[in-house]
This record gives C-alpha cells, sequence and structure tokens, in this order.
C-alpha cells in the first residue's frame, strides 16, 4: 500500500511537470551563466568567432549545436546574453535537485528517440514568448569524434516554426572532454557561430532541403579539424577509458578484450598495444599502428562486428545466444520518474529478445519488436522502452561498453523489418 501511494505521488509530480510552463528566471541565467563562465573558462581555452552575431540577433529563433562533448551546452550558453531553452533529455530531470535548476533554467524535457508532443508544445510556447530554443539535433554526444545523424523529424520541426535558425559549430571539444572519458583535458575550443536560414528561408525551402543544409552546417570531424589545427590535450589518462567505445581488437578481432591504462590501450588476450597521445592520434607501443584515431577503429569494428552478427543470426537458432553481459544493474521507470532498482542480473542478447536474468531468479524476456527509443545516456547507461516500462541497464564495472549493445539490437531490429518486407513483397 505505502508503494503504491509513492507510485501515485510521483505520478502526480510528474504531471505537474507537464503542465509546468517552461520559464528561464532571468536573475537565475544571470547567476548559472556567471558561475558556468568562471569555472568552465579556468579549465578550456575557447575561441569564438562571430559571436556578436548571436548576440545581436532578437527572438525568436532556434540555436542549433553540433554535439561532441557533454560540455558542448554550456560551453556555448556562456557566450550567449539571452537564456536559451535547451531541449534536454528527460533522464535529467529525474533527479529532484536537477529538475529544479534546470526548471528554473527554462530548460524543455525530451524523451530521446522518441517523438514527444508535449516536447513540441513547450517549443511552441518559448517560441510565442519570444525565446531562443537551443536545439542540439543528434540528441546524443559523439562516440568517435564525427557526428551522429541528425534525429528524425528535426527538419520538419525547424520548418513549421519558421523562425530564424543560427548554428553553433563547435571544434575541440571531443577532445577537450571525450564521451567515454571520465575527466577533462587542458585544451582548445573554437566556436563558430552563424545564421543559416531566416523565417522567410524556411517557408520557400523543401524539408529534404532543410535537413540537408543542417548536416552540412552542423559537419564537423574533430581529427581532420585536428590534423589543421595542430591543439594539443594535457591529461595524465589521455586514454582511460576508451574501452566503452573500443570493443574489438585489431590484432585478434577478439571482442571485449581491451583495456586502457594512462595513455595505453592494450589487448589481454594478443597483448596488441597502442598509446593514444596528446593530439588525439595513436602511436605504436608493441606492434603495428593499424588505425591512426578513434574514428577510424570504430569504422573498421562496427563493420567486423554487423559481419558477426550477420552471419551468426543467419546460421544458428532462435535459442543461440549472440552476446552477453555477466553483471549488469537494471532499473525501471519511465520518463521523468524516478527509476527503481530491480537489481543485479544477466543480460543476453538473441536473435529476436533481449533477456535480463536477475539474481533473484526473475527473468525478464523482452521480444526486439517491443524496444523502442534505444539509447546510450551519458555515463553509458542502456536505455529503451518496452511495454511501456523504460529500463535502464548500467554496467557494474565503470569500463563497461554498451555502446555495442545498442548498436546489436538497433542492427538486429533492422534485420527483422527488412525480412518481414521482403516476406510480405513474396507474398504479394
Amino acid at each position: 500500500m505505502l508503494n503504491e501511494r509513492k507510485q501515485q505521488r510521483r505520478i502526480r509530480r510528474d504531471r505537474r511537470r507537464e503542465r509546468r510552463k517552461v520559464h528561464a528566471n532571468p536573475y537565475v541565467h544571470r547567476l548559472l551563466r556567471y558561475i558556468a563562465r568562471r569555472v568552465l573558462l579556468a579549465v578550456f581555452r575557447v575561441e569564438t568567432v562571430d559571436r556578436e552575431l548571436i548576440n545581436r540577433a532578437s527572438g525568436p529563433f532556434i540555436l542549433m549545436g553540433n554535439h561532441s562533448s557533454v560540455i558542448d551546452p554550456f560551453i556555448v550558453g556562456v557566450f550567449v546574453n539571452k537564456p536559451i531553452h535547451y531541449v534536454v533529455s528527460d533522464s535529467q530531470f529525474r533527479s529532484r535537485l536537477l529538475s529544479w535548476v534546470l526548471g528554473l533554467a527554462g530548460s524543455i524535457p525530451k524523451t530521446k528517440v522518441m517523438s514527444d508532443l508535449d516536447t513540441v508544445k513547450k517549443i511552441i510556447a518559448v517560441k510565442s514568448a519570444g525565446g531562443v530554443i537551443g536545439i542540439f539535433p543528434e540528441g546524443q554526444s559523439s562516440w568517435d569524434g564525427h557526428n551522429l545523424p541528425i534525429v528524425r523529424a528535426t527538419d520538419k520541426l525547424v520548418k513549421s516554426l519558421k523562425i530564424p535558425v543560427y548554428i553553433a559549430r563547435i571544434e575541440g571539444a571531443y577532445l577537450s572532454w571525450p564521451r567515454w572519458a571520465r575527466r577533462p583535458r587542458r585544451g582548445r575550443i573554437r566556436i563558430t557561430f552563424e545564421r543559416l536560414f531566416t523565417g522567410d528561408d524556411l517557408k520557400s525551402l523543401p524539408v529534404t532541403t532543410v535537413g540537408e543544409q543542417l548536416e552540412t552546417a552542423l559537419a564537423v570531424d574533430a581529427f581532420e579539424f585536428q590534423n589543421l589545427a595542430g591543439y594539443t590535450y594535457r591529461g595524465p589518462r589521455l586514454a582511460e577509458y576508451l574501452e566503452r567505445i573500443l570493443f574489438v581488437c585489431p590484432g585478434c578481432s577478439r571482442i571485449g578484450t581491451l583495456r586502457s591504462h594512462r595513455r595505453r590501450v592494450s589487448c589481454t588476450s594478443c597483448g596488441h598495444s597502442v598509446l593514444f597521445n596528446n593530439r588525439g592520434f595513436f602511436e605504436p607501443r608493441r606492434g603495428p599502428v593499424r588505425f591512426e584515431t578513434v574514428r577510424e577503429w570504430n569504422l573498421w569494428q562496427m563493420d567486423q562486428f554487423a559481419e558477426r552478427l550477420d552471419t551468426l543470426t543467419a546460421a544458428t537458432t532462435a535459442d543461440t545466444v549472440l552476446l552477453e553481459e555477466p553483471d549488469v544493474i537494471i532499473r525501471e521507470g519511465f520518463k521523468t520518474q524516478p527509476l527503481k532498482t530491480l537489481g543485479n542480473a544477466t543480460m543476453t542478447l538473441y536473435r529476436d529478445q533481449l533477456v535480463l536474468s536477475l539474481r533473484e531468479g526473475i527473468r525478464i524476456e523482452l521480444p526486439l519488436r517491443a524496444v523502442e527509443g534505444i539509447n546510450v545516456q551519458n555515463n553509458e547507461h542502456l536505455e529503451f522502452y518496452a511495454f511501456m516500462n523504460l529500463y535502464r541497464i548500467s554496467t557494474a564495472s565503470p569500463r563497461g561498453n554498451t555502446f555495442k549493445w545498442d548498436f546489436a539490437v538497433r542492427r538486429l531490429q533492422g534485420k527483422a523489418i527488412l525480412n518481414a518486407t521482403r516476406e510480405s513483397t513474396a507474398d504479394t
């Protein structure tokens, strides 16, 4: 009965949050901007290009940026003298304190990788109030220094709002604080502001052209930029936690055998070892350097992993284990509700389902067709919805890799859709 009352209170609180008007307190904005500026600029050397362009602009307008690091919204915000109503993952609103702060800042909650009508309504309310709408259209920060695809329907949203769109192109932030790292590095960041569309432009341009121009304007390759800029990024543990993204050894092609320590990444199986230097490139340590960048390594491992998954699914039965993680922590919730810990478990992937086997003997079987909105949150928690429940999967080790699970589930779901389409076409 007590748990039911708690659940009802949480539901009522979430309904209040959904009804809450989006409003940035100007005094809180100035205070947060002052604090963030002092802290961030003490760690990172940031230069801006055409900053006055954004600060002369009057609202409403949209400010979009490429998402290369967790610090992007903060590092952009300290140079814009207007409150930015950022569209933020609803996972950030599960903490009561953080939810309160984000509410004061006028942030807009959004469920990742899923359509959310309430988010659109709040964006329209900000537009009506003449505010600035901040969007990182990739939805999550870059894994390997290269842009992720823009979230579906962003181009339609931009066109429908018919207000000016400005761009903040962020370069150097990926190597300042890579997604896979736990600590920042002392380096340099450059932010270039430009106006991409006027309201009249959006009235006449087709949606496909809007999307294409957005992708082109926001395109950043961290390593191409670094080859030109030659910045240095200093820190004692430059390579640590690279195994959060790199999971296939280029020496022996085994999965899950890579370990990082300080500047070194090594394979526990074959001994292959490389160094990660202060310019963000790999150097030889033991054996040849097959890849110079995280991007090159990741592209190769994705091809290897995809081929392995395709071979296994074609040649084995539905009860064959494709991937297994023996020690994960399972939490359950919904949108902004605080998460409930179900316990430690083993996570197993089969051809058509994901199984969570808790230590208490409980077995949760989730058909892949029911899994929606799968993504990896920062701090590398795997999240998805199934049967109207949110599941958050965290590896017990902080060096665990959930990136490969996100890729594997998407790959299997894509193949299932393709096979179903072929079968339907054959039947007709």
